[in-house]
């Protein structure tokens, strides 16, 4: 008799907290997304091509955690109730610290050097460079407004719904090797906006990804990646060498 009651109240309460564990885990929808930029299609630079191309700069660098394992003493407070006491005493606990690392990736100038030698450039030859395209990343930028947006969201949805914006630059540079020359400029801003919509109040916002600092700097460096290669081969198709 006394196992059926626990059983019935450890049931009563373990349900409503499995049902909230399955709606987080059901995740949350995005809207109002930021539609991904086509850069214009460029003409190819041939297989006859004989352009030397080196691809320099396009650096980031993302922040990943570590998880630093160890061990401390806490202590327990005692307990005086009307029939018993308890003396505190001290107990072994795990604990963990994330230590956040940066670390520089190189994917953005790979994408931008195979996006160069599908369009017909020489980008991996060992041969001297007759031009250099070079780019640097800057951000990210955030506008207060965008922070006043964001929580407004929030607050006015009673934190179902979640709304995060970032914005990023990129400066394209491109180089006549045997002058030094710069013979193309161009800036670009990239800016990515999303909402997104939880099934559980705060938790559910939580676990989304698309508002993800680093998601949205993925986002705005992909893009940038893609402009700045479309412009430099459209540039770069004119000025083969015959």
């Amino acid at each position: 008799m006394w196992y059926n009651r626990v059983m019935e109240k450890t049931a009563f309460f373990a349900w409503p907290a499995v049902g909230l564990l399955v709606l987080v885990s059901a995740g949350c929808w995005t809207f109002g997304e930021s539609p991904y930029p086509s850069p214009v299609p460029t003409p190819a630079a041939g297989s006859a091509t004989n352009l030397v191309v080196k691809v320099d700069g396009f650096e980031a660098s993302f922040a990943e955690y570590e998880v630093v394992h160890g061990y401390g003493m806490a202590y327990v407070p005692g307990y005086v109730g009307y029939r018993y006491a308890r003396p505190g005493f001290y107990e072994s606990v795990h604990t963990y610290t994330y230590v956040p690392t940066l670390r520089a990736t190189d994917m953005f100038r790979r994408r931008a050097k195979e996006a160069l030698e599908d369009a017909g450039f020489l980008a991996s030859s060992s041969a001297s460079p007759d031009y250099i395209v070079e780019c640097r990343f800057g951000g990210p930028l955030v506008a207060s407004g965008d922070v006043g947006a964001s929580w407004s969201w929030r607050l006015l949805t009673l934190f179902f719904c979640d709304y995060d914006a970032q914005s990023w630059t990129a400066t394209l540079r491109i180089r006549d090797n045997r002058t030094g020359r710069v013979a193309f400029h161009h800036d670009y801003v990239q800016r990515y906006e999303t909402k997104v919509f939880g099934l559980v109040p705060i938790f559910g916002i939580a676990s989304c990804e698309q508002t993800a600092p680093t998601h949205m700097k993925s986002w705005c460096l992909s893009a940038l990646t893609d402009r700045v290669v479309a412009d430099a081969t459209a540039f770069l198709v004119g000025r083969q060498r015959p």
